[in-house]
């Protein structure tokens, strides 16, 4: 009888760790498409950052508050995605430096660029 009380704990076990591994996979999967959404948006501001810059060139008018308003936009939106982009890289055991290069989470300095990492 013991036998059966120890597969019974150890597929308990195994589905335990399971369903932990899907639902990491699947909160994953959700910053990805998160991810994928606002780079889309991030385009399309661009894309209407550079269209409103030609307009207003061609059409001799000033724009510079809506020019400014667009920046904002797209800082706010970079923040959020450089925060989605971080929490993704915690989940695969790597930091991002200030200059851009990815290092393990051990590292204690940048592989690129030597700065001490935090």
């Amino acid at each position: 009888m013991a036998a059966f009380e120890d597969v019974l704990s150890c597929a308990k076990s195994v589905a335990q760790t399971a369903g932990r591994k899907t639902e990491e996979f699947v909160e994953l999967t959700k910053l990805r498409v998160k991810i994928a959404d606002l780079r889309r948006e991030i385009a399309a501001l661009y894309e209407g950052l550079g269209r409103l810059v030609y307009d207003s060139r061609t059409a001799n008018e000033p724009v510079d508050d809506m020019i400014d308003a667009c920046v904002e936009q797209l800082s706010e939106l970079q923040a959020q995605l450089t925060k989605l982009e971080d929490r993704v890289m915690e989940s695969k055991n790597v930091i991002r430096c200030d200059c851009g290069t990815l290092n393990v989470n051990s590292a204690v300095f940048c592989n690129q660029c030597g700065k001490r990492l935090d």
